[in-house]
């Protein structure tokens, strides 16, 4: 599965002067660091799902990353046949994962060590990447940080608002050439205390194609006779005969197979990290952080659907409350948060039930002062606090709707 990549971009107050500032200039300041799965342009933060790392008195850095970090299209660069090409300006870096072969423009250069391949991302070595694309590297050893400043030159496609580096998920791996126009670009933008936050994502569409098999799957099953339901069963997969039963009758809405749906899970794992980045960045405290990714699901746009969605399915085509109940779920489990959906029957003479996400905390970690009373759910001895999703501006233990304060179905996600 293709890996996804996150671009980042946090606008706070002010910003537009400072991106006015920016423009101004054709130079270009480049941060990796070691151990951090983000890098910088220019001070804006750039997320990966790899990190620099050392090895053997050398610093690895993925060479994918550094390519678009100086102004690389992803068109640019091409893995063929285990050759890995980049077209950067005028010069043709061209490199094997098996070899210690360097080629910048026809001349070959002999490297003391060969790349690497960690997480399906290309590992070069700093002083290598140095020689393909001719530019002064330095070392920072307090902050185990590399640095490159570089003038941007002309034509080059370099910007923080374009898409070369919203593209970074196609990975140079050993087996596969992985075209990124194949994904699906997606911008998000919402708000959290006093700070605008956007985030770009690339999806990769063998997942969402996926996930939007499921509910006509779904559908055809229950539309089916007993015996035709059991002929679909012997040849379902368990991964999918789980999603399936979880929406029968006896399941009583209990969709926390939903959450933990294995591809999705590991995608939405990639979110969830470059999420916290943003909300460590900002100081907040385990509390406001799952607070921040609450804001995040709820701007997504509402829709009803007859059938769960799975997380990659919502972010693209939006959702309901039980859809972006499940994507919450998701994001903040893989956060190491103790999770449950809570779903509440519908109140009396209405025929519409609701979906929210339940996190447990202690109550030494809950905001001193807030204007309304916290609402939670006692399960097990853990307080699960009320998560709405379904629109922008709720807080945790705020309570959308006062008819919910009856007893939930409280499904923890294991």
């Amino acid at each position: 599965m293709k890996k996804l990549l996150v671009f980042i971009c946090i606008v706070l107050i002010g910003a537009s002067i400072m991106f006015s500032a920016f423009a101004a200039t054709n130079d270009v300041k480049v941060e990796f660091t070691v151990g951090k799965s983000q890098y910088t342009i220019n001070g804006q933060y750039y997320a990966m799902d790899v990190a620099p790392y050392i090895k053997d008195n050398r610093t690895f850095l993925p060479l994918r990353y550094v390519a678009y970090a100086i102004g690389v299209e992803p068109q640019n660069i091409v893995y063929e046949n285990g050759v890995i090409t980049i077209n950067s300006y005028n010069n043709i870096v061209k490199l094997s994962v098996n070899s210690d072969i360097l080629n910048v423009n026809g001349n070959i250069i002999l490297m003391d060590t060969k790349p690497e391949i960690v997480n399906n991302r290309v590992m070069v070595p700093v002083y290598w990447i140095s020689k393909a694309f001719g530019i002064n590297i330095s070392w920072n050893q307090s902050t185990y940080s590399v640095t490159f400043d570089y003038v941007e030159k002309s034509g080059s496609s370099l910007n923080i608002n374009n898409s070369t580096l919203a593209n970074n998920n196609s990975s140079l791996g050993t087996s596969a050439n992985v075209n990124p126009s194949n994904d699906v670009s997606k911008q998000f933008s919402w708000q959290y205390g006093n700070a605008t936050y956007s985030l770009k994502l690339q999806i990769p569409t063998d997942v969402l194609n996926w996930d939007r098999k499921i509910p006509s799957i779904i559908d055809t099953f229950y539309n089916s006779s007993g015996e035709q339901q059991s002929s679909q069963l012997s040849y379902m997969s368990d991964e999918i005969k789980t999603l399936v039963l979880s929406c029968s009758e006896y399941a009583n809405n209990n969709y926390t197979p939903w959450v933990t749906e294995e591809s999705n899970y590991d995608y939405v794992k990639d979110i969830a990290k470059s999420l916290l980045q943003m909300a460590q960045s900002n100081g907040l405290d385990n509390f406001h952080t799952a607070e921040f990714v609450q804001s995040f699901v709820e701007s997504i746009p509402y829709k009803i659907t007859d059938t769960p969605e799975l997380p990659v399915q919502t972010l693209v085509d939006g959702g309901d409350c039980k859809d972006k109940s499940i994507l919450l779920a998701s994001l903040l489990k893989n956060l190491g948060y103790n999770v449950a959906l809570l779903v509440f029957p519908p109140p009396q003479n209405q025929q519409v039930g609701h979906m929210a996400v339940g996190i447990a905390f202690n109550d030494n970690e809950l905001p001193l002062y807030r204007d309304y009373d916290f609402t939670y759910y006692n399960f097990g001895g853990t307080k699960y606090y009320f998560a709405e999703t379904t629109s922008p501006g709720w807080l945790i233990g705020q309570l959308s709707d006062d008819s919910l304060e009856q007893t939930a179905y409280i499904y923890a996600v294991s």
